[in-house]
């Protein structure tokens, strides 16, 4: 059964759903404001999906493990399934997403997908931590991909702060997979203004870059999401073409196969290995600033 569970803190509520233990609402208490983007079906119809156990899209959709293929949709299949919370506080929710016969069939691994949501102030810190049940190495990718509402919907309003100057390469993409070309967009700076065309291309994907927070800054006003990212190698950018209310920021352990790819899981760029019961964890933190 899909619930949805709210924690706060004193600066923000914050509701998530267990179907996918997805993020759906993320109010600022003092102004009312809600940060999240409301999932319209006409333009997109999600909040801020958790993708597990791949991350972006697989060539010929398809996933090989110990030499068999598996199907798989672009971001993985837990998005769409409902996890169980285990532990639920007033500023701390934890959800758990377990294998079972029809998921084994999927992709071959027995695990638990833990989920943690914990709200300080107005900060929220997402941890992810797989335990694999299984008596071989599990290979697998995790990443977020929340939305954010604009409040004045027009992304020349907008633009991306890096904590550290950057040279701005994008890993291109086509039809969802990496093409092996890039494109400069910056050298050595810190502020990536946004823009309708930025996006023609999809989304703008980045790899291994210097800084370990970046911030979405509404110029002229103090509206303002920070994202620290430290540990995760993988981050994308997106919006949908010519859609300008929206903004998703994703720190990624794993990245779309490149056109062509046919190899083994284990040889997946930026793929995850977690041994035989053992665990492996990841953490992000979102920082909200209504303005």
């Amino acid at each position: 059964m899909n619930n949805q569970y709210n924690i706060q803190s004193e600066a923000l509520s914050v509701t998530i759903s267990s179907k996918g233990a997805e993020l759906i609402s993320v109010i600022d208490k003092k102004t009312g404001f809600e940060f999240l983007w409301d999932a319209n079906p006409s333009v997109w119809n999600r909040h801020a999906p958790v993708l597990f156990p791949i991350v972006g899209k697989l060539n010929n959709n398809t996933i090989k493990i110990n030499g068999k293929q598996y199907e798989m949709n672009q971001h993985g299949f837990a998005r769409d399934l409902v996890f169980e919370p285990i532990e639920v506080y007033g500023d701390l929710l934890k959800f758990m997403l377990e294998s079972n016969d029809v998921s084994f069939a999927k992709y071959p691994y027995q695990y638990r997908f833990f989920i943690t949501y914990q709200l300080t102030g107005n900060s929220i810190k997402v941890s992810y931590t797989v335990y694999n049940l299984s008596e071989e190495n599990l290979y697998f990718s995790v990443g977020a991909h929340p939305g954010f509402k604009l409040p004045i919907p027009q992304l020349e309003n907008y633009f991306i702060e890096f904590e550290k100057p950057e040279n701005l390469v994008r890993h291109l993409l086509s039809d969802g997979l990496l093409n092996g070309k890039t494109e400069i967009i910056g050298l050595n700076q810190s502020i990536l203004p946004l823009s309708n065309e930025l996006f023609l291309k999809d989304a703008v994907v980045f790899k291994n870059l210097n800084s370990s927070w970046l911030k979405l800054v509404q110029t002229e006003n103090n509206y303002a999401i920070k994202l620290n990212f430290e540990g995760f190698p993988f981050m994308g950018i997106w919006t949908k073409a010519a859609q300008e209310a929206f903004i998703c920021l994703e720190p990624w352990q794993g990245i779309a196969d490149n056109i062509g790819f046919e190899g083994e899981i284990s040889d997946k760029e930026g793929i995850q290995c977690v041994a035989a019961n053992d665990t492996l964890s990841f953490d992000y933190e979102l920082a909200f600033f209504a303005g």
